[in-house]
């Protein structure tokens, strides 16, 4: 097992990431001080089938008394508030009395630990919880860093809190379940990591971006860590996004969420964050930032993953109308995270119209399309 700490203060904590040692998870959280008496295990459906019996049985021989699960749907549309209340109440009602605070344990991908962690940041105004991911891009990217939210019909993530994680756990041997297509939506932030903050990552995958689409490959195993170090040092620097340090990991995202919500669940979140990298390239180039060759260079690494570099077929007025939902628009103009180079960027927030617009219309064009 290796362990990377994430140093926050009093809300530091571990990520531990190891293959096959979800029968370790109960005795780990008891060597911590981490194990309660009642321990609220929240999971999808599909992963509860396939690791909720394990979980469960580590931390029962670790002493909890009470182990209980209650199922996420599957999918970012049930990330919503309907099932943030079923969420809060059903701790409400398997932890009723107020002196004994329960653990919440979120197994699963991004959409359990978002919406897990929300139910845990609110109920009782905040109890412990750690993080189980069960995708690669839970493991590298939505477990670290105290992110916790609900979706709203207007857009993603607009109800949350910062509720950091006393510890994640990540077993990278629980990605041998995962489709293909839901290990390249991981390797999206993996990539976005590299264009942003880490050349050397981003030389790696440009040698290796097809063996890192194999769930079996050894290599996941050292992305795994090594980008939870990215993302830590920069969590160190700017927990709440309150310098303006924090913001690149939003990279890809302003144009990407925005496809993913017209997409209307066709596209997981990391194919549509691909798409917006390609789009914030261009407006990367367009401004005058970095040169073609860091764009076509994202494209190749993006294509070699599997992962599209265009969304064709989706309204462009309604991609920018979806836009102005982001939270990062301020003062009615999106602000755009861009490249000056790869492992390098800057913030801008006075990106023409006319030029978000030429690079959403092109990422929304068919292959050969307008530019």
């Amino acid at each position: 097992m290796e362990t990377v700490h994430v140093e926050l203060g009093g809300r530091s904590y571990d990520v531990v990431v190891g293959c096959d040692i979800l029968d370790q998870f109960g005795p780990e959280l008891a060597r911590r001080g981490l194990l309660r008496a009642n321990v609220a295990v929240f999971t999808s459906p599909v992963v509860g089938a396939h690791y909720y019996a394990p979980v469960a049985r580590s931390l029962a021989e670790a002493g909890a008394a009470s182990v209980g699960r209650h199922d996420i749907p599957d999918g970012e549309a049930h990330k919503d508030l309907d099932h943030f209340c079923r969420a809060v109440r059903y701790l409400a009602q398997s932890a009723p009395d107020p002196s004994v605070k329960p653990l919440v344990v979120t197994l699963g991908g991004g959409v359990v630990g978002d919406l897990g962690g929300f139910a845990a940041a609110t109920f009782r105004r905040g109890v412990d919880f750690v993080q189980v991911p069960t995708t690669l891009l839970a493991a590298v990217d939505s477990s670290v860093g105290g992110k916790t939210a609900v979706n709203l019909p207007e857009g993603k993530n607009l109800v949350g809190a910062f509720h950091q994680p006393r510890l994640v756990y990540a077993d990278v041997g629980t990605l041998r379940t995962l489709p293909r297509r839901e290990v390249r939506s991981g390797l999206a932030e993996i990539i976005k990591h590299g264009a942003v903050l880490d050349g050397k990552l981003f030389e790696l995958l440009e040698d290796r971006a097809k063996d890192a689409a194999d769930p079996d490959a050894d290599l996941l195993v050292r992305l795994v860590p090594w980008n939870v170090r990215v993302k830590a040092a920069v969590v160190r620097q700017d927990e709440r996004e309150e310098r303006g340090v924090r913001i690149c990991l939003n990279f890809g995202h302003t144009i990407g969420h925005a496809v993913e919500k017209a997409a209307d669940g066709r596209l997981t979140h990391g194919e549509a964050v691909a798409v917006g990298m390609m789009a914030a390239a261009r407006l990367s180039v367009d401004s005058g930032l970095c040169g073609a060759d860091v764009r076509e260079r994202l494209e190749a690494v993006i294509a070699a993953a599997g992962l599209p570099t265009r969304a064709p077929g989706l309204d462009i007025d309604r991609v920018q109308g979806h836009m102005a939902h982001d939270k990062k628009f301020v003062t009615g103009r999106n602000r755009f995270v861009l490249l000056s180079g790869i492992g390098e960027w800057t913030a801008r927030e006075d990106v023409p119209e006319d030029m978000i617009r030429a690079a959403t219309r092109e990422v929304l064009a068919p292959a050969g399309g307008p530019q």
